[in-house]
């Protein structure tokens, strides 16, 4: 078992995925000592609850905008461009979050980087253009090892802020998230390009036609991945707002720290059951093990932490592989980029429109906003039960 599972890695863990998994070491440990607690250091810079919600809906706005040229780009001029000017663009914007005398800095900072993420369908084609057909589940979970040093970040970004205070223990979190971030830059610089063939940039157009040219399960997919965002436009921020009411910051890294070694543990077996046995039931167990979960965070109290940690991470191994391979099975190289920009696009501009009203929903019933989260994510299941598992309408894929 283990020697299979060291010949997997080698045959995976390769050329562009090899650098990028690199790269995502740096990225995932600087992100998670600073990201799990966003919600708290706005807040501690004067947003309040209700800027929080607008806050989250610049962020998904502006990262929506960005998905559709940012598909034409990566089909158009290949991906290794665009991913290495925007991560180093991606770095520098950390710096504004970590000197940030007030919420209307944050602002800045929030365009900034997700102007930056321009790069994410151009990353997600180049993965999807290096993994080995046979393995595609499996291997996005395989690139999920690199959150493994990442297990304590959480616990150190917890400890940060107990030690130095909310305010100054996140700028010492992004100061070394910026360091961090600047280093994966530099790296990518040697990654390679993968795009055979450049779509002509009098193309850009058809970026919207492959709608009606994609296989029906793929448009199952964005319909799932829009209800999926959706849900989490509406929690965003206030997890870590509201865990904070009746625990401490340490303890709330601890149960996310919990959350990510499950999630990355239980990702390689559940990403080969789904190569194997079908990537479709591991995709909608997924999405109900992510309802349940943020269904039970609603009740407070340190057992639904935790029991919300242990669920959150298997849904999201179960989820995340089976649906990054199940984007590649349905959608044809040429239109990957394109696809993806599509998928993200849709999917954050519904996280944003239910961001908006985040805020009020949590200054109305805090709780009432975790339960239509889970609502939404069990709608998801809902859909995906019947347009993703269904036979495909389109013979030719």
């Amino acid at each position: 078992m283990f020697d299979k599972l060291t010949r997997e890695l080698k045959s995976i863990l390769r050329g562009n995925i090899l650098i990028l998994f690199i790269t995502w070491i740096f990225l995932d440990f600087g992100g998670r000592i600073v990201h799990n607690f966003d919600g708290i250091y706005f807040s501690a810079l004067g947003a309040s609850d209700v800027i929080l919600g607008y806050m989250g809906a610049i962020t998904f706005g502006m990262l929506a905008l960005l998905q559709i040229p940012g598909g034409y780009l990566a089909d158009a001029f290949g991906r290794r461009r665009i991913i290495v000017i925007f991560t180093f663009i991606m770095a520098f914007s950390m710096l504004i979050f970590s000197l940030a005398p007030s919420w209307q800095y944050i602002v800045i900072g929030l365009i900034i980087e997700n102007l930056a993420l321009l790069y994410q369908p151009a990353l997600f084609s180049m993965i999807m253009d290096s993994l080995p057909k046979s393995h595609r589940a499996e291997g996005f979970a395989i690139t999920n090892l690199a959150s493994l040093p990442s297990l304590v970040a959480p616990v150190v970004g917890g400890y940060f802020i107990s030690l130095y205070g909310l305010v100054s223990g996140m700028r010492l979190g992004y100061l070394i998230l910026f360091s961090l971030a600047l280093t994966a830059a530099i790296l990518r610089i040697f990654l390679k390009e993968t795009l055979k063939t450049k779509t002509s940039k009098t193309e850009f157009g058809e970026i919207f036609k492959i709608i009606h040219q994609i296989d029906s399960r793929a448009k199952g997919l964005i319909l799932v991945g829009m209800l999926a965002s959706a849900g989490t436009g509406l929690s965003g921020y206030f997890i870590v707002k509201y865990t904070v009411t009746y625990t401490s910051s340490f303890l709330f890294g601890v149960a996310m720290a919990i959350l990510l070694i499950i999630q990355t543990v239980a990702g390689i077996p559940m990403g080969r059951y789904a190569d194997f046995y079908g990537k479709q039931t591991i995709f909608l167990s997924g999405l109900i093990l992510l309802s349940v979960s943020i269904l039970l965070f609603s009740f407070p109290g340190l057992i639904f932490l935790f029991l919300f940690a242990i669920l959150e991470g298997f849904g999201i191994a179960m989820y995340s592989p089976s649906n990054s391979g199940l984007m590649a099975d349905f959608v044809e190289e040429r239109n990957r980029g394109k696809f993806t920009g599509i998928y993200l696009f849709l999917s954050y501009i519904t996280a944003m429109l239910f961001s908006i009203f985040a805020g009020y929903i949590y200054t109305w019933n805090n709780q009432i906003l975790f339960i239509l989260s889970s609502l939404l994510t069990l709608v998801a299941t809902i859909i995906g039960y019947f347009f993703v598992l269904r036979p495909s309408k389109n013979p030719k894929t």
